[in-house]
């Protein structure tokens, strides 16, 4: 270049022309911008507290200097090393504290500066839950949830769709809605099929996509109205040790059409003068009519119902009650027997956050010899750490004295099941079961 200039002012064009026809001087040497810029991995989702490190590389003649600029102009720079084949690389950990979305690698040398953009996103969590988990075809279920990004911050403003797969099919979007504040969202939405519902998050330039777990609900035709009506325990007074008929009626339908329900079990259920709570005595079964009878041993006063559980189809009803005298003096009750809550166990362990955790044990008593206590409830109580116990929900015992149930876990904590005991036994409680919940 000095060659070229020193001849224009020597001799003008011609004097250029000449010039450039020279060879180059010994040992001159061209410089070029770095290239080969990289970065890995791409983009960068920064997913727990610990952070994420990255890798960025680059070809050039010498090592020049690196630095990282966010969206908002913020620089940090990179102490860079020689990584063989005349390339560098450098390394920064990237970690909630730094900006997400679009971040540029800048490196100057003395040939000139390049740069690279990628993405840093946050990633995302998103709690889902369809509630309830049986619906009446027709009705209405609530959708759910929670989209949280970064360390576990509620993401405000965002677009959150709602998908559903029914029994058979694959999923499909059927709306969306917009997350508050908190990154709360909800939705009702009219059902007519059983399926998985779920939520979906297509991600930003600052967050990544997320799927939530689905959440099944069964649809059912809703359920016809059931009654029990013209029911009597008779005679009344009775004298001790006789026999006490019971009658009734179970009817189907509404309004001013019922009908009987036949071929259907009907339990009879006593509470005692003084007593408070009913207790199975036996059972009977509806006539072509719907009409039921029973005859039981009349062994202390007090009062007695007929009770329908709900079926596929019908709902559940119960009796008004009818009080019978019993014309003898109460017996002494035999000493209450012992009881003992086995086997109990709250699976699986861990369990992910809004899935369900069941329980299992058997109820026994003493009767010269440990034997199952059947037709009996049982109260499932949870504790988290460092809390109380609180009552969660009621199971009963099947005939061999066998337990079973189930409910959504939300926090880790200890899991038991209690026998309040009752005229015949003393209370017993199992003992307590730790489980961790997975967010």
């Amino acid at each position: 270049m000095r060659a070229v200039i020193a001849a224009v002012a020597m001799g003008g064009a011609v004097a250029l022309c000449g010039a450039v026809a020279l060879p180059a001087a010994a040992g001159a040497a061209t410089v070029t911008a770095p290239s080969d810029l990289a970065v890995s991995p791409s983009p960068v989702i920064v997913a727990t507290g610990a952070g994420t490190p990255a890798t960025f590389t680059y070809k050039s003649a010498e090592a020049g200097t690196a630095r990282l600029l966010d969206g908002s102009g913020r620089a940090v720079a990179l102490a860079t090393g020689p990584a063989g084949s005349g390339a560098y690389s450098a390394r920064y950990g990237f970690t909630f504290r730094d900006e997400p979305g679009a971040w540029k690698l800048e490196v100057r040398t003395g040939g000139g500066t390049a740069t690279k953009e990628f993405q840093v996103h946050w990633n995302t969590g998103l709690d889902f839950a369809a509630s309830p988990d049986v619906a009446d075809r027709g009705g209405v279920v609530r959708l759910s949830g929670t989209l949280t990004y970064g360390a576990s911050r509620g993401y405000a403003g965002q677009r959150v769709y709602l998908a559903f797969k029914p029994v058979g099919g694959s999923y499909g979007r059927v709306g969306w809605v917009t997350t508050d504040g908190r990154g709360r969202f909800s939705a009702d939405e009219r059902v007519d099929r059983s399926g998985w519902w779920r939520a979906e998050f297509d991600g930003t330039t600052a967050a990544e996509p997320a799927t939530s777990d689905s959440d099944r609900v069964d649809v059912r035709d809703a359920a016809r109205r059931t009654r029990v009506t013209g029911f009597d325990a008779s005679p009344d007074p009775v004298r001790a040790g006789g026999t006490l008929r019971l009658r009734g009626r179970l009817e189907i339908g509404g309004g001013d059409f019922w009908r009987g329900f036949p071929d259907h079990r009907v339990k009879i259920l006593f509470k005692p003068d003084g007593g408070y709570r009913w207790r199975y005595v036996t059972s009977a079964w509806t006539g072509d009519r719907g009409f039921f009878a029973a005859d039981v041993r009349a062994r202390t006063s007090g009062w007695w119902r007929a009770e329908f559980e709900a079926v596929t189809g019908a709902t559940g009803s119960v009796s008004s009650s009818d009080y019978v005298t019993v014309r003898a003096p109460r017996p002494v009750p035999p000493p209450a027997a012992d009881t003992r809550v086995i086997r109990f166990n709250a699976a699986p362990e861990p369990v992910g956050y809004g899935r369900y955790l069941t329980f299992r044990g058997a109820l026994q008593v003493w009767d010269d010899g440990w034997e199952g206590y059947g037709h009996q409830k049982v109260t499932v109580w949870f504790k988290k750490a460092g809390g109380s116990w609180h009552y969660v929900k009621t199971l009963r015992t099947n005939v061999s004295g066998k337990f079973w149930g189930r409910t959504k876990a939300t926090r880790s904590g200890s899991w038991k099941v209690v026998f309040p005991g009752d005229d015949e036994a003393r209370r017993s409680s199992s003992r307590a079961d730790w489980v961790r919940v997975k967010h």
